[in-house]
This record gives structure tokens, C-alpha cells and sequence, in this order.
């Protein structure tokens, strides 16, 4: 392990709060990396240079007994058995010694910390790239494949359902935060930690050690392959995915200023097959996220393709069946046909939804016919305003 000088001015940093002396650290080279005193950053140090070669640790008696020491003692820190650095404290040797030598234990403690962080981050970035690689569904070797997701803990094989989480208005949140720290270092290492912990948020709400995969997925997303059992009926399958959804919903909720929707595909039973899961995902992703709720792909009707079409197709659409711009109550008429065959056309339920009386709303069914050139009773002018109503709802404001 390579000691980043950002590191070790942490280290130096921790250990000046408990000795008040003067600290460098000094690299696999000899030259000071970190100082509580500026001016010695970049030096070389030849008292550190000397302790890398003889791996223990060396007083200096006078100042410049060496070059660029001063009176003090220098520590090897050892990591694995490996010298990979040098830690000085300025003093009298006889003032400082048993205490520099509590400094040393300690800065290789920190410096241990740090490694296994590192560590852990690499195996999270091969594991993201692996899930990434998975989603995809783009690999060449089925058995290859598969043995990577072994050696990273992950089962391929076993049946899973895609869920998308995603945080409506966590994105304002960090411009919130970002401008605060006004775009510095600190602000950037806060959003770092706020995604992090919303990670740990959401797998609190799964056994420990499952096959359950989370990841996080841009900004504002998480994206969750749950293992499920294929087993079971259908029904209790789904009640217990929205069950712990609802948990991490309501969590999420409670504890920060935005809101949750969620996306959930079908169940798969083969790696390569878990991409349609994730696309089924955002497909309901899109969906609830007009009304941060939980929605499950096989809930979608026409909605299930309608994201297929670009923007100006639906426009185009929803412009040559419901010329919504030549209507003064807009509101009202969408509502009105939403809840009609909401009632599977039936004026006697729909009216009694609205809070109308049934001669009102035959004649606002009229009204619509005649403005559309489309009657809402008729069935083959029925599914095209049913159409156009999906298109219209599914468009930008």
C-alpha cells in the first residue's frame, strides 16, 4: 500500500491532537509528505531514509544530524510486515520516546483502517462493475460468468426480481448541500457519505449474508436483483417484496425530505435474463414516479410500451385525438373519462365516483364526443381515447 499524502496529513493530524508536537510523515522514500509544519512538505529526510533501510526506528540527537532532521526520534510504520512508511516527532528524545512509541501503534492502526477501506472499495467497484456487466446482459461466456459472481459471493443462478428505487428530490437535496460548501472538497466527500448512508439504510431492511443484490445506480437511484423463491404462489411472492419495500419507503421517508418510488420487474430464473427484469423495472419506474408509490410491471397496461415511443410520437398522438388546447376545463374532461372507464363504462358507477348526477355526465360523455369526433361509448372510439389519455399522462409538463 502506497500512503496518499492526503492520508497521511489525516494521520498527522489525529496524532498532534494527542501529543501537541510537531509530526511529519515521511514516504517509502524519505521525502515528507505530510507536516504540522508546511515548510518541510516535499523534504528529504534523512533520518527517515535511514530508518526504511534498517526497518527500526532512529533518535537524532542534534538538529540537521542528518539531512533535513532535527532533534527527535522517527518510527517505522509497518503494515503486513511491510515498512511502508516513517513517522517523526520533533522533541527531546528522553521527552518523547514512550509516548512516540504509542504514536507509532496508533498511526499503523489508522493506516491498517485505511487499507481495509480501500480494500472494500475495490471489491464494491468490482462488484458494481460485475452487476453493471449482468444488467447488460452482454457477457460471452455463460460459466466464466458465472464463477466471477461466485468469487464476489453472488449466486447468478437462482431466481430474481429487479427493483429500481428511486429518490424524488434527493437531486435538490445535494444542489441544496453542494452550494452550502460552496462546490469544495468537504461538499463532495458529504454527498458521498448522505448516498452511503441511504445504501445502508436500504439494506438494513434485508437478512444479512443473502443473495439479495443492492447497488447504487446514478445519483438518485438504487437498483435491488432480489432473490425470491420461485416456489411459493405468485401473490405471496409480490406481498412480501412490497412488504419490505413499503419498510424502506416508509424509512426513507421519514427520515429525509423526499420521497420514494418504486419500479418493480418480473421474476427470471437465468442470468441472461435479468436485463428484461431491469427494463421491466423502469418501465414501472416510470409510472409511479407521477405518484412516488410501488408499482409492479405486470400492473402496467398500456403503459407497458408507451415509453417505447419517442416524446413527439405520443404528442402527435394525444394532439389528433384529444385536442386538449381547444378545452376550457381541461382538468375536468380527463377526469371525467379516467373514472368512466375506470367503471368499465358504467354511467351509474362513474357518476356516483365523480359525485354527479347521471343526466350530467351523459351529457359531458356527449360533449366530449362532439368536440373529439370520438364517442367514449363506442368500443373502437373507446380505445383510442384510452390511448390517448396514456399518452397523455406519460408526457413531460
Amino acid at each position: 500500500m502506497i500512503i496518499s499524502p492526503p492520508l497521511a496529513h489525516s494521520i498527522v493530524e489525529e496524532t498532534e491532537r494527542i501529543i501537541s508536537r510537531n509530526i511529519n510523515f515521511m514516504d517509502g522514500e524519505g521525502k515528507i509528505i505530510a507536516s504540522t509544519d508546511p515548510n518541510r512538505i516535499g523534504h528529504f529526510h534523512g533520518g527517515a531514509y535511514t530508518v526504511l533501510q534498517r526497518h527500526q526506528s532512529l533518535v537524532i540527537e542534534e538538529d540537521d544530524e542528518l539531512e533535513g532532521t532535527r532533534k527527535g526520534i522517527n518510527f517505522p510504520v509497518f503494515l503486513h510486515d511491510q515498512i511502508i512508511g516513517v513517522i517523526g516527532i520533533t522533541g527531546a528524545p528522553e521527552e518523547i520516546k514512550q509516548m512516540g512509541e504509542v504514536i507509532q501503534k496508533m498511526t499503523e492502526i489508522l493506516v491498517k483502517e485505511a487499507y481495509l477501506d480501500e480494500q472494500l472499495e475495490l471489491e464494491d467497484r468490482a462488484k458494481e462493475a460485475f452487476i453493471d456487466e449482468w444488467i447488460d446482459g452482454k457477457w460471452e461466456n455463460d460459466k466464466l460468468f458465472a464463477s466471477r459472481g461466485w468469487i464476489l459471493g453472488i449466486n447468478v443462478h437462482i431466481p430474481r426480481v429487479a427493483v429500481i428505487l428511486d429518490m424524488i428530490g434527493m437531486n435538490d437535496l445535494i444542489y441544496d448541500k453542494l452550494s452550502s460548501y460552496q462546490a469544495d472538497v468537504k461538499g463532495e466527500l458529504e454527498i458521498q457519505r448522505f448516498r452511503r448512508d441511504i445504501l445502508q439504510e436500504i439494506q438494513s431492511r434485508f437478512p444479512p449474508n443473502s443473495q439479495h443484490v443492492i447497488i447504487p445506480t446514478g445519483s438518485t437511484r438504487y437498483t435491488l436483483l432480489l432473490s425470491v423463491n420461485d416456489q411459493v404462489p405468485e401473490s405471496n411472492r409480490k406481498r412480501k417484496i412490497q412488504y419490505r419495500l413499503e419498510q424502506i419507503q416508509q424509512a426513507i421517508e421519514s427520515t429525509y425530505p423526499f420521497t420514494m418510488a418504486a419500479g418493480i420487474g418480473r421474476m427470471y430464473n437465468t442470468p441472461r435474463e435479468i436485463s428484461k427484469s431491469v427494463q421491466e423495472s423502469e418501465k414501472a419506474l416510470l409510472h409511479s414516479r407521477k405518484q412516488s408509490n410501488l408499482f409492479f410491471y405486470d400492473q402496467l397496461g398500456i403503459e407497458s410500451f408507451l415509453y417505447d415511443l419517442s416524446p413527439e410520437v405520443r404528442i402527435d398522438f394525444v394532439e389528433r385525438i384529444l385536442p386538449l388546447e381547444r378545452v376550457e376545463k381541461k382538468d375536468q374532461l380527463i377526469q371525467t373519462l379516467e373514472t368512466f372507464y375506470k367503471a368499465n363504462g358504467s354511467i351509474q358507477k362513474a357518476s356516483s365516483e365523480l359525485f354527479i348526477h347521471k343526466n350530467t355526465l351523459q351529457y359531458r360523455l356527449k360533449k366530449i364526443s362532439e368536440l373529439t369526433g370520438y364517442d367514449p361509448r363506442n368500443y373502437e372510439d373507446a380505445v383510442l381515447l384510452q390511448v390517448a389519455l396514456a399518452f397523455y399522462k406519460s408526457n413531460p409538463a
